[in-house]
Formats: C-alpha cells, sequence, structure tokens
C-alpha cells in the first residue's frame, strides 16, 4: 500500500518517528539504526515503508535505508518472528552482521540479541541462509565494484552525521579514524556512524 513517504520529521525517538506529508502526520515505528541515521525535527526524509494490517490494527514500520526494510521482511518470513522482534533484531545487530552470522550459521551472535534464544538463533539460521545468500551481490565482486562501495559508505555516514548536528569538517576526520582501524568492506553504515560518534 506505501513503499515510501517523503515529508518532515515532526518528532523521533529511538523507537517511533513522527513523519509529517502534506499536512498529515504518519506514526511509523523505526529500529534504532533507522533513529541513528534521521536528522533533527523539521529536516525533510524520505522514509522507507512496510505496513502491518491485524484485525485490531494497523502497523506501519519505517526504515532509512531500503536494504533494512528488506531484510525486515526477511525476517517477518520466519516462523515466530513477528514486528516487533524484527524491529528488536534489527536494532540489536547491523544488518551486514545479520546476514554475515546466519551465513556462518553463529548461533552466539545471534543468541547476543535481547529476545533471541538458541531455537529461535537456528530457525532464523535454516529459514533464512538460503535467502540470504541469493541476495549476496558482493560475495563475487571485482575490487573496483568493492570500493565504489566503500566510497558510497563513507559519504552516507558523513551526510548522517551531518543531518545529527555536527559539522562536516569533523564528521569527515572522525570517519577517517574509524576507517584507519576497521576494513570499511566489513562495516555497515550503522557501525561506522556509532563508531565515528566516539571521535566527535
Amino acid at each position: 500500500m506505501y513503499d515510501f513517504l517523503a515529508g518532515k520529521i515532526v518528532r523521533k525517538d529511538p523507537t517511533r518517528l513522527v513523519l509529517e506529508v502534506n499536512g498529515v502526520g504518519y506514526d511509523l515505528a523505526i529500529p534504532l539504526s533507522t533513529f541513528h541515521a534521521l536528522g533533527a525535527a523539521g529536516e525533510s526524509v524520505r522514509i522507507w515503508t512496510h505496513l502491518v494490517v491485524r484485525e485490531d490494527s494497523h502497523q506501519l514500520f519505517g526504515f532509512k535505508a531500503e536494504e533494512e526494510r528488506m531484510v525486515f521482511r526477511l525476517l517477518l518470513s520466519v516462523t515466530g518472528i513477528g514486528p516487533k522482534m524484527s524491529l528488536a533484531i534489527l536494532s540489536g545487530i547491523g544488518t551486514n552482521e545479520l546476514r554475515k552470522a546466519i551465513i556462518d550459521g553463529s548461533i552466539p551472535t545471534l543468541t547476543a540479541v535481547s529476545g533471541i534464544g538458541r531455537k529461535t538463533a537456528e530457525r532464523l539460521i535454516v529459514e533464512l541462509r538460503e535467502k540470504i545468500l541469493l541476495l549476496e551481490p558482493r560475495a563475487s565482486a571485482p575490487a573496483s565494484g568493492r570500493k565504489d562501495h566503500n566510497e558510497q559508505l563513507v559519504e552516507d555516514s558523513l551526510e548522517a552525521l551531518v543531518s545529527l548536528g555536527y559539522r562536516r569538517p569533523e564528521a569527515k576526520q572522525a570517519v577517517q579514524k574509524v576507517l584507519a582501524e576497521k576494513e570499511t568492506i566489513s562495516l555497515s553504515l550503522e557501525d561506522l556512524i556509532r563508531a565515528s560518534l566516539k571521535y566527535i
């Protein structure tokens, strides 16, 4: 029904976003990663959405990155995983780390997320591993492709930090410090932003 909403941020907290679109306020449940990527109240933003319809309620979920929505929908396809648990998983682990944990069958990584027990972790691995592998376009990508991805990751992180109110030179310096310590290709956007915040 809704693919995305483009409007102004009215207010946000770590689990919720109110977005004004043409005079209408939309109340969206969001993961922590989206909260960190959003700017301040009054700023314009595009949010990718997913609508969950039940007999007693209609709930709208929002994501700053389309990739996050894709992973959210994959999580919903797992037996016993509902919208709230899917959001909790996305809030507790980055999308890249989640994919890696599922592909590698890393139960300890998955059970480190609050609310995920061993049986649920095993179910995530069994039901999503093949689907995740089909969505891994960079597994055999050439070095030039990785470079393009890295450059985009850095630019996206700088935009996110600036939107959070930090000056671009300070944000760039912080990002460079993180990249000097870690391999860029292994970082998700959320990981890079969080790590950069420690240096600002």
